[in-house]
């Protein structure tokens, strides 16, 4: 087989074993039970902040004019975030910006429901 018969097949493999696994992810985050999901705050230093629940973890940096958080998990966590974020009690100051680190689910799956969506 000639080489570049043999990349164009490697190359198709990896597509493929790449989309298997990314359908496998996404089919085991709509089998969780995010109701127990529990949004752990740490303070990181100064005015930022750690939380943790269940995906990637989320920064968030809380500022006079808002928070920018970087990443938001799954969708169904949205409203336990805000509520962590507000649970804080240094500011009554909205989510003003989401920064993706990546595009997966687990870090990406509240953009939807993100108020800094709503002041676009």
């Amino acid at each position: 087989m000639k080489k570049s018969k043999r990349t164009a097949l490697w190359s198709r493999l990896a597509v493929m074993f790449g989309s298997v696994f990314l359908v496998g992810v996404g089919l085991r985050a709509q089998e969780k039970d995010f109701s127990k999901v529990e949004i752990k705050v740490t303070k990181v230093s100064g005015n930022i902040y750690m939380l943790e629940g269940d995906g990637g973890n989320i920064a968030a940096s809380v500022g006079e004019d808002g928070i920018v958080i970087v990443d938001d998990q799954y969708a169904p966590l949205a409203d336990k975030i805000q509520v962590a974020l507000k649970n804080l009690k240094i500011t009554d100051k909205p989510v003003r910006f989401v920064i993706n680190t990546h595009y997966h689910g687990d870090h990406t799956g509240g953009n939807a429901r993100s108020p800094a969506r709503d002041r676009r």
